[in-house]
Parts: C-alpha cells; structure tokens; sequence
C-alpha cells in the first residue's frame, strides 16, 4: 500500500467527509442534497542480501506516453457494484485477488475504536467475517499469488503469512522503517518495501535484511514483481528495478520527470517489458522495459485532476486504476486509457486487485467492497 494510506492510519478519519460530498457532487447532485454526508514483534530470521548498490540515472529521453490525457474511452464495457460494508469500523487498506473466486483483503485502524489487524476472504460470491491475524496492528498490504499463498506486511514492520486455511503469527522484520508494500510471485518469493527506501526478499522461510533502494527521498510505496528476477519499486524519487540481484534506475520517472507534480504513488507489472506506475497528481507512466514513458494525465474532469492511489494490471492490455480523492477508476484497453467512470462508493478507493480483464476488486476506507465486472 502507498504512502498515502500509511500517513491515513496515522491521521485518523480525517478527510472522508470531503471525500464523500465530492462523489456525491461528481454524481450531480445538489450542494444541499450533499451537505449531510458524513461519513512487539519477535524477531525474524535475516538471510543474506543481494547487491545494494544503485547507478546513478541514466541520461537518455523518456519514451513517449501510452496515451495522452483523457481519451476516449475504452472498448470493453463493464460497470461497478454498489458498495458493500464488509469491516464496519475499520480502513480496508488492501486487497489481492489470485483469481475471480479468492480474493483477501486487510484492515487498518485510522482513528476509531475497533481493533485492526483483520483479514476477509472471498469466496466468489460472499466475503467472510473479519478475522484476527495481526491484532491490534495496522495492515498495510497483502499480495497472493495463489490460493494457498498470502504475504501481508503491517505499518509496524511485521510480517506474516498465509496458507490457504491459516495465518502464521507476525514475525518482526523492518526495525528501521515501516513497511509499505509487498509482492510476491510464489510462496518462495516475495519483495517488501518501506518507507526508509528499503527492500526486503522472503524466500519462502525467512525474509532477508533491509536493501537500500532509495537513499535519496526515502519512501518506497509500492512494488510489483513478475519473477524472481524482476521487480518494480516506485517512490518519492521515481523507479527502481530489480534484476534478482540488485536494483537499478533505468531512465525516467525520476526527480526531474515528477518536479512538480505527485510522485508514484503504486505501481503494476504485468511483465518485465509493460507496468504501469500511477501519481497522486492523477498522471500514470508506463515502462516499456528499459525506461518510463513521460507523464500522461488520464485522470482530470473539467480540468480538475483526481489522486490515483492504485493500479492492476493482469494483462499488457488491460489495466484499472481507482482515484481515492475523487472517488472514480480509469481503465486502460491496449492502446488508450478511458475517461474517469464514477464508482458507487461515496468513500475513497484505497485499493484493488484485477485476477482478469473482466473481473476486479476494490477496496474504499469506509470499509466497503466493490466489484466491477465486463
């Protein structure tokens, strides 16, 4: 999960009521209509570390944008559910689908009275009851590449992991930062990142020590790996990637190509040569396996730009990414990214997960579930 999330957990419910009467107002509602709207660990095993090491930028030109600003939108057809309450109480701050009928999403606590530290499973038609596995922490995010296999990270720099029935307890592994994302691409590989600009490697029984990506701004919020020997991280000073044994910036995405606007704010890959990195200035990136196109604003209405907090991409042509200031989603066909489509959720979207072009789950901070299906 992105930075943002983190900083919401620590800031409590601040910011839902103005998100709420956002939606409502995007939908056409009145202003009256819209005014009433309201809304320590043990110790765990380090295995030895890979090269941390990092060139300096390369020079070159970013490749051009996928697509510009706000285009026409996409082919494939597809509508949003209405907002299901699944955690009353909590942030539900992350969610990883593995296919159309598993899916696991975590909680987090941003102020109110009701223990965080939950997991909710889908089953293809319901959504189980919360479940204590990191109590009284705060999850931040949660990758399953399989049914049988959940990595999920908390802000206290724990991790634990999941079998397909049961949770293993938390195991302290980030003692100099807090964790903000995890990917894994098996139950023998994951990568976690912080805030500190670290990474750490799982290989299916202890995580490694912290790596040192991003000495510069600090903050890595988001990762997605395709294999073991390819990764993406993104954060406050661009893109990292990841080769099996050291991290790297390839051209682009860097300082000067987000002056001025957000920074990444979470990123996925479908493979090693397409991932797409999305801003909280609503701009996206695409990297075409050696550099980051320039910025291309996909997600403005009457010139007003949205705050894209997460992106899935399944396929190299097919990708979804929701806007948690505004409370809308951006499809991408191959070729074009849609106009902004307005969800049911009256919240902001925090996260999702697509196992599929025609099948995705989102995520909002009132504890809602959407789906969204073509």
């Amino acid at each position: 999960m992105a930075t943002r999330a983190v900083d919401r957990v620590r800031a409590g419910v601040t910011g839902r009521l103005a998100a709420g009467i956002a939606a409502c107002l995007l939908a056409g509602a009145t202003a009256s209509a819209c005014g009433g709207m309201t809304s320590t660990p043990t110790a765990g095993t380090a295995t030895p570390t890979p090269s941390s090491t990092i060139p300096p930028a390369p020079s070159g030109t970013a490749t051009p944008a996928v697509s510009g600003t706000t285009s026409t939108p996409a082919a494939r057809a597809g509508s949003w559910s209405t907002a299901d309450s699944i955690d009353p109480g909590l942030d539900l701050v992350a969610v990883s689908c593995p296919s159309t009928t598993d899916c696991v999403a975590v909680d987090a606590n941003s102020g109110g009275t009701a223990t965080s530290g939950n997991a909710l499973t889908y089953d293809g038609s319901s959504w189980s009851a919360p479940a204590p596995v990191d109590q009284p922490n705060s999850l931040v995010s949660i990758s399953c590449p399989t049914a049988s296999f959940c990595a999920a990270v908390d802000s206290a720099g724990d991790a634990l992991t999941y079998d397909g029935s049961s949770w293993t307890p938390f195991t302290g592994v980030d003692a100099v930062g807090q964790f903000e994302a995890v990917s894994c691409v098996s139950s023998s590989f994951c990568v976690a990142v912080d805030n500190s600009g670290n990474a750490y490697t799982f290989d299916g029984s202890a995580w490694s020590g912290p790596v040192q990506v991003d000495s510069t701004e600090g903050t890595l919020t988001s990762v997605s790996c395709t294999s073991p020997s390819f990764c993406v991280g993104v954060g406050g000073t661009g893109g990292f990637t990841f080769n099996g044994s050291s991290w790297s910036r390839p051209t682009g995405l860097g300082t000067g190509e987000t002056s001025g606007t957000g920074p990444p704010d979470g990123v996925s890959c479908a493979s090693s040569s397409f991932c797409v990195a999305v801003g909280s200035d609503g701009g996206v990136y695409t990297y075409n396996g050696s550099s980051w196109s320039t910025r291309a604003d996909v997600d403005a209405i009457d010139g007003v730009s949205g705050g894209l907090t997460a992106v899935s991409c399944p396929t190299t042509s097919f990708c979804m990414a929701v806007d948690e200031d505004s409370n809308r989603s951006v499809m991408f066909s191959g070729s074009s990214w849609s106009a902004p489509t307005p969800a049911s959720s009256g919240y902001g979207l925090e996260a999702l997960s697509c196992p599929s072009s025609s099948f995705c789950v989102a995520v909002d901070d009132n504890a809602d579930v959407l789906t969204w299906h073509s």
